[in-house]
């Protein structure tokens, strides 16, 4: 009997922890976001910088399969990719969409098109 208790109560635990897993207190799924960005920073190179894209992309799957908001300036540096990899088009959708999510990051939007 305590067996089954114990199994029961390890299964409500581990499906507690499943649903709340890389969900921060604000609601917001950023995945491995961070190891990504972190491995880019510390050796640039093409592979990092696809996994980081890959990345970036699952999370923003994640948080819609989620109904969540995709956080903030993962369109905008979507959208910086783009432009790097000289997709106008693309670019523009992606920095439209965070616009449109998140209207308060349009400094920021405008600065990496001055740049560009």
């Amino acid at each position: 009997m305590n067996k089954r208790l114990f199994v029961a109560l390890m299964g409500v635990l581990w499906l507690s922890g499943c649903a709340t897993m890389n969900v921060s207190q604000s609601g917001l799924y950023w995945g491995k976001y961070s190891h990504t960005l972190y491995e880019l920073k510390k050796n640039p190179g093409a592979e990092a910088r696809a996994k980081h894209i890959a990345e970036i992309n699952e999370v923003i799957a994640k948080s819609k399969e989620m109904n969540l908001r995709v956080p903030p300036g993962l369109y905008a540096e979507m959208g910086m990719y783009s432009l790097e990899d000289g997709k106008q088009k693309e670019a523009n959708q992606y920095f439209n969409l965070e616009l449109s999510v998140y209207p308060e990051s349009k400094a920021m939007v405008n600065q990496i098109l001055k740049k560009s």
